[in-house]
């Protein structure tokens, strides 16, 4: 039994590295976040990030193939309507990075739990997330009979995720103060096309 749940949390914790490690649109925005904004902010992206990990995980691995099966016929509706959300997270984004870098010295500052919202609900839009963990969840039911062998699983997971993007964003406030605002921007405007055209994938993929 012992010997399951170290399975378990071995397979949660490269599961959630899996799909945390890809330095895809969001992490760009970690990375910029802490930058521009310090490492309270940072690490509240990261933990938004890390939590819906945690959800999806725990939904795919809860619900599994119910779920999938609920929702199969909606699949291309809620593909679009994501990808719609996501470019329109995107051109916001964009606007914003083309605005001037603030002048030296002037004091930049961000609320926490509003960064950790906002990064929620971009994480949360990208479907790709839930399918990576649903195709997982089988790993749970082949390895362990144990009852809380989910948990185990979906802890390690979620933690996995959160070092990851804690780690982000610590790398982002050690660089931040060596960069110059135009290399900021730039990241800023390479996060916000890569947002983009994660839209037009999710729009793509579900349309195919």
């Amino acid at each position: 039994m012992t010997h399951d749940l170290l399975t378990l949390a071995a397979a949660g914790f490269v599961a959630g590295l899996a799909v945390a490690m890809p330095l895809g649109a969001v992490g760009l925005l970690i990375l910029r976040e802490s930058m521009v904004q310090g490492l309270r902010s940072g690490l509240a992206a990261a933990s938004g990030v890390a939590s819906v990990d945690l959800v999806y995980c725990a939904v795919a691995v809860g619900v599994g193939a119910y779920f999938v099966d609920a929702l199969q016929p909606w699949m291309t509706t809620i593909g679009v309507a994501s990808g719609i959300v996501i470019i329109g997270v995107g051109v916001v984004l964009l606007r914003g990075a083309l605005r001037p870098p603030p002048t030296p010295g002037e004091a930049v500052t961000g609320r926490p739990w509003h960064v950790y919202v906002r990064f929620v609900g971009l994480t949360a839009l990208n479907p790709a997330t839930v399918v990576y963990f649903l195709a997982l969840a089988a790993v749970v039911t082949t390895v362990t009979t144990a009852a809380y062998g989910p948990a185990v699983f979906v802890v390690a997971a979620g933690l996995a995720s959160l070092l990851w993007q804690a780690g982000l964003a610590i790398v982002g406030a050690v660089i931040g103060a060596r960069v110059s605002p135009r290399i900021v921007r730039g990241l800023g405007i390479a996060a916000a096309v890569a947002v983009i055209a994660l839209g037009v994938v999710a729009i793509v993929a579900a349309t195919a």
